[in-house]
């Protein structure tokens, strides 16, 4: 099995690694954690072969396309949500509201962090070598989630305030199709749903995570997604375009980490890279 290409700085192969070693002994905790960084770094910055496969395939751009049309499609049905706008106090709305919360970001980002963060701040010279592979591991696996979450997530609020999409409470203000950009209030906010491309991101991380149950994942992180509606909190197209932002967004970051054989490798063929281990 390929090895993990995203290690904390000391046992990785490289220049300088045993002054980083010693470092790490000399000054503590600082120390440990910059080290690790730079040695992150400089595993991300290595050129890529000739050989590797690109970021952006064709299969890429027939994904595109698809949410596209998806997006489009699903704006035909956004006029149905009135009901539900107009039933935003209806106490089985509000259950659903509070279940679409599993999608907050923060639930996964807050722990990715902390497990870099303790992983990081280790010291590498005091553990054995066979469980050094595994901190590795969970080490750039909760790296790879905290930018498939947070680098979508930030991508949909940019758009958001260029889009400024009304919400469905909205809807006798401004109508169903009512556009206000830079407002910088939530109301103006919805395109595309914050909550749906974080599940777009877990459904493309946990397809990776367990690729032969790859549907399951779909569906699951689908239904979460598209329980926004009948929340009231958004219009069907909010939902498909959110949940493509996160699902395109992890995947390509999946497939960047794959050209330099840290955290995934490419398969022989497919879409979805390997994840190590």
């Amino acid at each position: 099995m390929a090895r993990a290409s995203i290690l904390p700085a000391e046992y990785d192969d490289g220049p300088g690694s045993m002054n980083d070693s010693e470092k790490t002994r000399r000054h503590g905790l600082y120390s440990r954690g910059s080290a690790t960084t730079q040695r992150l770094i400089f595993r991300l910055r290595r050129p890529v072969g000739p050989a590797a496969p690109p970021v952006w395939s064709s299969q890429m751009s027939a994904l595109f396309a698809v949410a596209v049309l998806l997006t489009i499609a699903a704006g035909v049905f956004d006029p149905l949500v009135q009901p539900f706008a107009l039933q935003s106090q209806n106490a089985f709305l509000r259950f659903l509201g509070n279940v679409t919360d599993a999608a907050q970001s923060g639930w996964y980002i807050v722990p990715a962090i902390v497990i870099i963060a303790i992983i990081g701040l280790m010291d590498w010279t005091a553990i054995q070598r066979g469980s050094r592979r595994t901190l590795m591991l969970a080490y750039g696996r909760a790296a790879y989630i905290l930018a498939a979450i947070v680098i979508p997530g930030i991508v949909t609020n940019i758009i958001k305030q260029f889009v400024g999409r009304a919400r469905p409470r909205a809807m006798d203000e401004a109508g169903v199709y009512g556009f206000s950009p830079f407002e910088f209030d939530s109301l103006f906010q919805g395109f595309p749903s914050g909550h749906a491309t974080t599940a777009g991101s877990l459904a493309v991380i946990l397809m990776l995570w367990h690729p032969r149950h790859w549907w399951l994942s779909l569906i699951v992180m689908g239904v979460l997604a598209f329980a926004r509606v009948p929340a009231g909190a958004h219009y069907p197209s909010d939902v498909v375009a959110g949940f493509s932002v996160g699902a395109i967004g992890a995947l390509l970051i999946a497939r960047w980490l794959a050209r330099r054989r840290a955290v995934f490798v490419f398969r022989k063929s497919g879409l979805l890279p390997l994840m190590i281990g």
